[in-house]
């Protein structure tokens, strides 16, 4: 899951910011499968032959330290035995099972696929057709752990869908925006739930202090970079007086819960 977060992060927005659309990521799991949307600018040609390759990419290390970090797309094959891609002109698919008599050459021959109707303002749709169909709880546990706080750290995304459609029983849809109001350190994650057709929304304000850090010693884990951004995120409450409680740490992904009471 965050590997594909990643990813997204690592992608172009050019025509959604000139559209003056919000910057998104899209997770709606059903029980066979799982598919992510997004408006990134989408596939050309270089990212096709990248995504058919053992060992290229196209992510450039002056991104940022999110694509380095990456074990690659192919790690979608964890849990799914086909993925179908719909991005530009493209539409093609993998097919793969561990153990499987084709050496791992399914990860990397594309199928043509037809093109599918996508969404309005969808530009790119990944599907991946899941191995284990047993494990809906689980996955759908996975998506409602997401930290709240993540859209705070990424540079791109902005708003963040997690949908949950199950046979049987509650369509659950959530939506996370990440807010800003100028030049006063106030930031915001506004969170909507609708379960069964009903919506709830909550607000959580933060006091951010961002710091770009310059001349970092250099490390070959991490070549040609020499800057980072810090960034702490205090949650206050409507009179902005501090809330105090446990937050996770995050290398722009979520880390873990150590113990802090600032992101």
């Amino acid at each position: 899951m965050y590997e594909l977060i990643q990813n997204a992060e690592d992608n172009n927005y050019s025509q959604a910011k000139k559209d003056n659309e919000d910057i998104f990521l899209s997770f709606s799991l059903y029980p066979d499968r799982i598919v992510l949307e997004s408006n990134e600018d989408g596939f050309e040609e270089k990212h096709v032959k990248a995504i058919c390759s053992t060992g290229e990419s196209t992510k450039t290390t002056t991104q940022g330290y999110i694509g380095e970090k990456g074990i690659g797309f192919k790690s979608v094959f964890k849990v799914a035995k086909k993925v179908h891609v719909q991005s530009g002109p493209f539409s093609f698919s993998f097919e793969y099972t561990k153990g499987s008599s084709d050496d791992g050459l399914g990860m990397v021959t594309p199928l043509d696929e037809e093109h599918e109707q996508l969404s309005t303002g969808v530009r790119t749709r990944i599907t991946l057709m899941l191995l284990n169909l047993s494990s809906f709880d689980q996955r759908a546990q996975d998506l409602l752990d997401i930290p709240d706080t993540l859209l705070l750290f990424l540079t791109k995304l902005t708003t963040l869908h997690v949908n949950i459609y199950p046979n049987d029983g509650e369509k659950t849809e959530i939506k996370y925006i990440h807010t800003t109001s100028g030049s006063n350190k106030r930031e915001a994650i506004r969170k909507t739930v609708k379960i069964a057709g009903q919506a709830t929304e909550e607000l959580q304000e933060f006091f951010v202090i961002r710091n770009e850090v310059k001349n970092l010693p250099a490390d070959e884990a991490r070549k040609d970079i020499d800057h980072a951004s810090v960034i702490l995120a205090f949650p206050i409450d409507q009179r902005e007086e501090p809330i105090i409680r446990q937050q996770y740490a995050f290398a722009f992904l979520p880390l873990r819960l150590a113990g802090f009471t600032v992101c």
